[in-house]
């Protein structure tokens, strides 16, 4: 909202679905939604994206802008990643690594992850630990600038 310099006023719901379902029967006129709960709806045109909040166009919806196409350096992106308790044993961890990275590079399950408007990113324990930091740098900045406060 600062980067564009509007008022929008957040409604919590108990999670994705619910606030998905009051958006499709017109109950809330925006939602900012990932791709992979939203996607169908917007293939079926039940739903109108407005832009996609990466940095840049998503290979799945290639007509719909990016936000960053109108506001500079605009990105808000989730992500989901696979961690293990602290003390786990580097063997495990390495092994582990080792398999999802594999999972990731199979064709057929990479298309189905790309299908859903994902990107799979395969990678080591280190880079995963460094990007988890740098989100987290990232995002407590902008939730301290605003003011943000749980509720």
């Amino acid at each position: 909202m600062s980067m564009a310099g509007v008022d929008m006023l957040h409604v919590p719901f108990r999670g994705g679905g619910p606030a998905l379902i009051d958006l499709l029967a017109g109950h809330v006129q925006v939602l900012f939604d990932t791709l992979a709960t939203s996607i169908a709806h917007v293939r079926a045109g039940e739903l109108r994206a407005l832009a996609v909040t990466s940095a840049t166009r998503s290979d799945q919806l290639p007509d719909i802008p990016a936000v960053a196409e109108v506001i500079a350096g605009y990105e808000a992106t989730g992500w989901q990643g696979i961690g293990a308790p602290l003390k786990t044993p580097p063997t495990i961890v390495d092994r582990l690594n080792k398999e999802v990275n594999a999972a990731l590079g199979d064709p057929q399950f990479r298309d189905r992850i790309t299908g859903l408007g994902a990107i799979p990113l395969p990678g080591s324990p280190a880079e995963f630990g460094k990007f988890v930091v740098e989100f987290t740098e990232k995002w407590t900045k902008v939730i301290r600038a605003a003011n943000i406060k749980a509720e």
